[in-house]
């Protein structure tokens, strides 16, 4: 990739803050969090899930 963000010091401590101030505050006000670290399909299969209308 050529994104230069996140390869300087700076980059990573500002990073770094927002994880420790801004992440805490998403997760606050959320009303659902999925987890980018587990499969392609099943993260697929849970939005789907979500979309599909309800009866």
């Amino acid at each position: 990739m050529n994104n230069p963000y996140g390869k300087t010091a700076a980059h990573r401590a500002e990073i770094e803050r927002y994880v420790g101030e801004v992440e805490p505050l998403l997760r606050r006000t959320a009303s659902l969090e999925l987890d980018g670290r587990r499969p392609v399909e099943e993260l697929a299969d849970i939005v789907e899930r979500l979309l599909a209308p309800t009866s």
